[in-house]
């Protein structure tokens, strides 16, 4: 019999646990708990992972912390208690969650679960997706929250900290980011992000994107592009010759990928980061110089590349990459001149790279006299990277 109990909030100890600790055979918990105990193992998920599915056939007890996360480890043992037909039951206790939640007078319907507990980056669906973030948290958190909300302006977010929940120096206040990375907050402590603006739409007009002249992608061509770089929410997607910043915009705010742009022009850039802003734009870099020199110092392994400017250095270097591409990835790259196409297909067969080519054109008819206006035909190459990929 397997049963997972959340301990509660307050010290690491098991004083809010109703149970007879002495008939289990093995009690698994955090190193920070407190106990006498002889049949307790204790360490992480990950360090005591291999001893307790080694043991689930037996009577023990899995005691974790009072976060609306303790079943992420009792996942892992829920889904192998049920391949081996194993019995397992739960027993919830106050959590930091609905502690907090009921000190502030918030809906649970209003607000999104993240974590960065252990993490650098946080789960996009569920990050200021609904009024209310609710965020577990580790000594990191500060510093990793000021990089993802980089181009969120201080307005945008009110913070919530609770610290200490259970202890008799337990305490709720607002702070700033600024203030949060000067005096972090005493171990443990939980934040409730209050999202303060409307999430703006989806789909970004041309109008709504500040842009130099010819210098953004169109709308149609923009989210054709998106459609066929298959993205899914929490993909890395590396934009080269950024512009405006267009793709990544809607790409986040579509498919709640997270980007790293390339932009060599500084009056683009500068552009770039209003629209940035303007758009709230989350969990996004940008790197201001040449593109060629500028992704061969960014460590990220991208699952996502599109390649929508960045002039003959950048085509020239398909091949290298495509070799950044993490397996099974995909490089969408586009084009309006012959010539840079051609060149892409010199350097895509020289290396032996397979790819497909469509090529889109657009034609719109005004009202008044039904004149056609065509538009600059685009060419589109499209390359998947197999996982394992052997061709090279």
């Amino acid at each position: 019999m397997v049963t997972i109990a959340g301990s509660g909030m307050g010290p690491y100890d098991f004083s809010n646990i109703n149970l007879d600790l002495t008939r289990f055979e093995l009690i698994f918990c955090d190193k920070n708990y407190k106990t006498d105990l002889p049949n307790v193992i204790q360490g992480s998920f990950k360090e005591v992972k291999e001893q307790l599915l080694a043991n689930l056939e037996k009577n023990i007890l899995y005691v974790v912390s009072g976060s609306p996360f303790f079943f992420s480890g009792a996942a892992v043992i829920i889904t192998m208690a049920k391949k081996q037909n194993i019995p397992f039951r739960i027993i919830d206790n106050t959590s930091s969650l609905s502690y907090m939640l009921s000190y502030v007078g918030v809906a649970l319907t209003k607000t999104a679960i993240a974590s960065l507990h252990g993490k650098n980056e946080v789960d996009l669906e569920n990050f200021l997706t609904k009024e209310y973030t609710f965020f577990v948290c580790d000594e990191n958190t500060p510093k990793n929250l000021s990089r993802i909300m980089h181009y969120l302006e201080k307005k945008d977010v009110t913070i919530t900290v609770g610290e200490r929940f259970g202890y008799e120096d337990e305490r709720f206040y607002e702070a700033s980011l600024e203030e949060l990375l000067q005096n972090p907050p005493k171990m443990p402590y939980s934040l409730l992000l209050h999202r303060n603006f409307t999430p703006p739409p989806p789909i970004s007009s041309e109008e709504e994107i500040e842009h130099e002249n010819g210098m953004i992608t169109k709308t149609y061509k923009r989210h054709l592009s998106l459609q066929n770089l298959n993205l899914e929410p929490n993909m890395l997607l590396w934009d080269i010759g950024a512009g405006s910043g267009s793709v990544s915009i809607d790409g986040y705010k579509r498919y709640k990928v997270r980007t790293v742009m390339f932009e060599k022009n500084e009056k683009r850039a500068a552009m770039i980061e209003r629209n940035l802003t303007k758009h709230k734009v989350v969990d996004t870099k940008l790197y201001i110089g040449e593109a060629s020199e500028l992704y061969r110092q960014e460590k990220s392994t991208p699952q996502r590349i599109f390649v929508g400017g960045g002039g003959e250095k950048v085509i020239n270097e398909l091949d290298y990459l495509y070799d950044r591409l993490s397996d099974g990835g995909r490089l969408v790259a586009n084009f309006v001149t012959l010539q840079h196409l051609t060149t892409a297909i010199n350097v895509l067969k020289k290396s032996s790279i397979p790819f497909e080519i469509k090529s889109i054109s657009l034609t719109t008819y005004k009202m008044s006299l039904l004149l056609p206006e065509p538009e600059r035909v685009m060419h589109q190459i499209i390359i998947d990277k197999e996982t394992n990929d052997t061709l090279r």
